[in-house]
């Protein structure tokens, strides 16, 4: 989380500092809405199921993402995501015939897709409320790196399973645009896995259901004309001009 906080004061201070530097009068910005944002961000995860009864250790990931805003109220939006999260409960009790985990780490890599829907879309700032549906690939680990997979005696006898699951990720976050192009993030979100051993425990677990990650995400935006800005040195009135924005 400190890293998080970090990352975020250190861009905001950055972003602004662009923006008061952006010689294109502010009417020409908002005459048009940006119909495609790129994102990066940084998120701080923590996971809740058997060796954690709350929210209360978090990890970090960094995600990618583009954000399609062609709609004023239903867009689509893609995300890869790729950290960790983390749980441990020492004085977790257990009957004397199991020997579960006590401790794990698992890295996760995410890919989802989510319809957004904006209930509040301005000039210079949107918020919205979205469901999706991805992949999540996790490894769950022990103190010493093993992989908990191939430690069958950490379960209960049989239980196998793959280290690919289902998520069906809720999510509700702002972005607020600034008039030079960028934008800045802030999104709250619930992955929501349909696994049960993301921490390894399951017939031996107390917690009934799936295990749950919840996360804060700090991204910036990055609208498409800037991209192609950067690589073509296009003149910015054309870059205005270009098919990506469209007027109110």
């Amino acid at each position: 989380m400190k890293r998080f906080l970090i990352f975020c004061f250190t861009f905001i201070n950055f972003v602004y500092a662009q923006d008061s530097l952006q010689v294109a009068p502010i009417d020409t910005f908002q005459k048009y809405r940006l119909t495609q944002l790129w994102e990066i961000g940084v998120s701080g995860n923590a996971y809740k199921g058997d060796l954690a009864q709350r929210y209360e250790s978090f990890s970090s990931a960094l995600h990618l993402g583009v954000k399609f805003a062609k709609k004023k109220r239903w867009n689509a939006h893609l995300n890869i995501g790729i950290g960790s999260v983390r749980g441990q409960n020492y004085a977790y009790e257990f009957d004397e015939n199991s020997r579960p985990n006590l401790f794990f780490r698992a890295n996760i890599f995410t890919f989802q897709i989510d319809l957004q829907y904006n209930f509040i879309r301005k000039k210079r700032w949107i918020a919205y409320f979205s469901q999706g549906l991805g992949l999540m690939r996790y490894m769950p680990k022990n103190e010493n790196g093993e992989r908990l997979q191939n430690l069958l005696t950490t379960r209960a006898v049989g239980e196998i399973y793959g280290n690919i699951t289902a998520i069906l990720p809720t999510s509700i976050g702002g972005v607020f645009l600034l008039k030079n192009g960028y934008g800045v993030g802030l999104q709250l979100s619930w992955l929501r896995p349909t696994t049960d051993y993301l921490d390894n425990i399951s017939a031996w677990g107390k917690t009934q259901g799936a295990d749950k990650i919840f996360l804060i995400k700090g991204h910036i935006s990055v609208p498409t004309w800037k991209l192609r800005r950067f690589f073509s040195k296009e003149k910015p009135q054309q870059e205005l001009k270009s098919s990506y924005f469209r007027k109110y």
